[in-house]
């Protein structure tokens, strides 16, 4: 079945939404988009999709045949595209093909910082964690 560029671009709205939600659905939706957008540095987990349900699972394939199809990239079809999946790559940098490895950081739970007084519960003062240098994720999760 092929894909139009209005079916194309339709599905890629809806996911944009979906993708702002950090959700297993979010995360999948994510992946299509950025993946669709630049393959190199994004890469659609597979086994991740079935996450989705049917009507979802339909609009990746949209977007990935979309994309195959017209070869237009997901970000040309929509409104201030360039700013809207800048602001998606930032939000899931972690499965960027250079992070996926990480593992989200046992030292300070994946915050990027570490309370100065983890006894008192009002002191909200921290520090960047040493362990992740602040990013929150690092090689292998050994304590």
């Amino acid at each position: 079945m092929s894909v139009d560029r209005k079916a194309y671009a339709e599905a890629v709205i809806v996911f944009v939404h979906l993708a702002q939600h950090s959700t297993a659905g979010g995360r999948v939706a994510a992946q299509v988009l950025l993946s669709a957008y630049n393959g190199f540095e994004f890469q659609l987990d597979i086994a991740d999709m079935g996450s989705l349900d049917r009507e979802n699972y339909e609009l990746a394939m949209a977007i990935i045949r979309g994309r195959y199809e017209t070869g237009i990239e997901p970000h040309a079809l929509i409104k201030d595209g360039g700013r809207v999946f800048g602001a998606l790559w930032e939000k899931w940098h972690h499965l960027h093909v250079k992070e996926r490895g990480k593992q989200t950081c046992p030292a300070c739970d994946g915050r990027g910082a570490i309370y100065l007084n983890s006894e008192d519960e009002e002191d909200m003062r921290t520090r960047p964690c040493a362990r992740c240098e602040g990013k929150g994720r690092v090689w292998g999760a050994r304590p």
